[in-house]
């Protein structure tokens, strides 16, 4: 049984309904027909032009061409995916305002795994850098709307934890979320030992429910 990080805040965060078809998704990935479900990476060119813009150096360019790219998309196909290229648009332009003086020295992106009996748990950051010395995992949220402290809470601790057992010799306070469209930053410096308690309970739950799942018809 494997969920991503993301899913395992969902669920801890959900009503019982919510919470059954959210496994339901994640045990059943494909169709009754074999089809994948069709899934959208939402803000994967922004993720891609500011991994580039750091290995270059901070090329401010890198990010203005990525963002010329996304225009000529949109003007080209005004029909398709409009509002999820305006907003690979928004998100890059708000990480050239804020970001683009720091300095990451950008590393090979490890794939940690905080595991709990049957269950894996993928916590595999958008980026794994060097800054000033220090090896950091940062979590990039590009979202207008604000996160929630508790999901964003759950997620630096699972990466911590994964982190631990990968042993990357990673700490919790250079595990970050970094909430773009806000300019805020979270750390897991201060996460409470309760929290992981409250974790492995959902995930024996979540591993309790997974063989009475069924696939929708």
């Amino acid at each position: 049984m494997r969920i991503s990080v993301k899913v395992l805040a969902d669920f801890m965060l959900a009503n019982p309904a919510r919470q059954r078809k959210i496994i339901r998704d994640s045990k059943f990935p494909k169709l009754k027909d074999g089809k994948p479900k069709p899934q959208i990476v939402r803000y994967s060119e922004s993720r891609a032009a500011i991994r580039d813009f750091h290995e270059s150096g901070n090329d401010i360019t890198i990010l203005l061409k990525a963002i010329e790219r996304l225009t000529n998309k949109k003007l080209t196909n005004p029909e398709k995916d409009s509002a999820r290229i305006d907003d690979n648009i928004r998100a890059i332009s708000a990480y050239a305002k804020y970001y683009s003086k720091t300095s990451f020295e950008v590393l090979p992106t490890p794939k940690p795994i905080y595991s709990y009996e049957q269950i894996e748990v993928s916590a595999i950051p958008d980026l794994c850098v060097q800054e000033n010395g220090t090896k950091k995992l940062i979590k990039l949220d590009f979202n207008q709307a604000k996160p929630r402290k508790e999901a964003v809470d759950i997620i630096m601790k699972v990466m911590s934890e994964a982190a631990l057992q990968a042993e990357l010799g990673i700490k919790p306070k250079d595990v970050v979320y970094l909430d773009v469209s806000r300019q805020e930053q979270y750390t897991g410096k201060k996460l409470n030992i309760g929290l992981k308690k409250n974790i492995d309970a959902a995930l024996a739950t979540i591993q309790d429910m997974w063989s009475n799942i069924k696939q929708e018809s």
